[in-house]
């Protein structure tokens, strides 16, 4: 059963990139009733990769896939000015528009036809400022935000080694999940005060509000600069440890940080004798020496499985974890129970598992409700929706306005 929080609230999606896309999939799997808005030949999002089986093709985008399900989609010219009026139109019979900055008419044209329209705007840089008509895509965002450098931390030779590339489309999903809340907040608002709101969110701005621990390291001058890695370091927290230990059939991460953690990690690595030695009484010493205990410790967990160091370890109230690869975690038994994975109904990827939201409320979860649309699958039935006569309709097509 889906969630129906948002049931009989309708949302136009206007644009061709992650974030606003993401935005919408929220709102959709939240109940909504949302139109993807694209152009001639159906949006870019429909040719991104990952495709199913590694094959390109019409309707093999995995990732617009899983955007698109449960969603209409409509084909619309923006580029001409009956595209746009239509546009407007079609604002005057939904509650929400999610746009990108650059795709059709503005916040203000939409709310002239609409005045209770709550219309939500992404940008990259925000709609104001001297980084306002500056183009930027995931890969730039993700750089400028800050959140590379932490990404390519510690390195052997900083000056040769850039940061790393992000994987996926993470600014577009951290924003458009922003947009999301902030339209939501924004409908709640426009209720109160019968008008509709206007949001702006920088999707800039959203992925480096991220970096709070950061920031909060820059105001205290405690901030590192330094991306050299110093040989035998491991990963150090106040006043204790962490590790990412190998194993037989992957990684698991150990922080036993306090006295009787460390005590208790030395019972479960059958290490009881060397652990008692003086260089490893306190916090201190023991992250002074961190890179002895780290090899003792790695010498017994690479011979056994994960699941059985970090079973072990929490047995003993030790705070250690399995890394997670994707084939672990389709099988996990929490997430299964939680009904977390959801199918893309599509004939070309029968089967293919999705994550869903993590939200249930009365019980229900979300799972998507169709196949993604077909680019302009609903043009028609939005059409006759508005009303328009089938020879105008007839007349739109044959100009390459619908």
């Amino acid at each position: 059963m889906r969630l129906q929080l948002l049931n009989g609230v309708r949302v136009l999606e206007v644009g061709e990139n992650v974030a606003v896309a993401f935005c919408g999939k929220v709102l959709a799997e939240l109940g909504a009733d949302v139109t993807m808005v694209e152009p001639p030949g159906g949006s870019a999002l429909r040719r991104l990769p990952p495709y199913s089986q590694d094959i390109p093709g019409s309707g093999r985008s995995i990732l617009h896939n899983w955007l698109s399900a449960s969603k209409r989609s409509v084909i619309l010219n923006l580029e001409d000015e009956r595209g746009r009026a239509i546009l407007c139109e079609l604002g005057k019979g939904v509650d929400v528009v999610v746009r990108s900055h650059d795709r059709g008419p503005d916040a203000a044209s939409l709310q002239a036809a609409n005045p209770n329209l709550t219309v939500t705007t992404l940008s990259p840089f925000g709609p104001d400022g001297p980084y306002a008509a500056y183009h930027a895509n995931d890969l730039i965002l993700f750089a400028m935000s800050g959140v590379s450098y932490y990404l390519a931390c510690p390195v052997d030779d900083p000056p040769t080694t850039p940061p790393k590339r992000n994987p996926g489309y993470q600014v577009g999903t951290v924003s458009g999940l922003s947009a999301a809340n902030a339209t939501l907040w924004a409908l709640v608002a426009g209720k109160r005060k019968g008008q509709g709101i206007a949001v702006e969110v920088s999707e800039w701005e959203a992925f480096t509000h991220l970096l709070y621990e950061q920031t909060g390291h820059l105001s205290d001058d405690t901030l590192p600069a330094d991306r050299k890695r110093v040989p035998g370091a491991v990963i150090t927290i106040v006043g204790g440890l962490v590790w990412c230990l190998p194993c037989a059939d992957g990684w698991v991460l150990a922080s036993p940080r306090e006295d009787h953690q460390f005590k208790q990690w030395s019972e479960v690595i059958e290490a009881q004798e060397w652990a008692r030695q003086a260089k490893f009484s306190t916090p201190d010493l023991r992250e002074q020496n961190a890179w002895e205990i780290y090899e003792r410790s790695a010498a017994w967990t690479k011979l056994r499985k994960k699941a059985e160091v970090y079973l072990a370890a929490q047995e003993k109230k030790v705070a250690c974890f399995p890394v997670s690869q994707m084939t672990d975690l389709t099988g996990l038994e929490q997430l299964g129970h939680r009904e977390f994975w959801t199918e893309v109904d599509h004939p070309l990827m029968r089967g293919l598992k999705c994550p869903g939201l993590p939200i249930r409320a009365d019980g229900a979860g979300t799972s998507p409700s169709g196949a993604p649309p077909s680019p302009g699958e609903h043009t028609l039935a939005v059409c006759k929706e508005l009303g328009l006569p089938s020879e105008e309709v007839r007349t739109l097509w044959q100009l390459g306005v619908i």
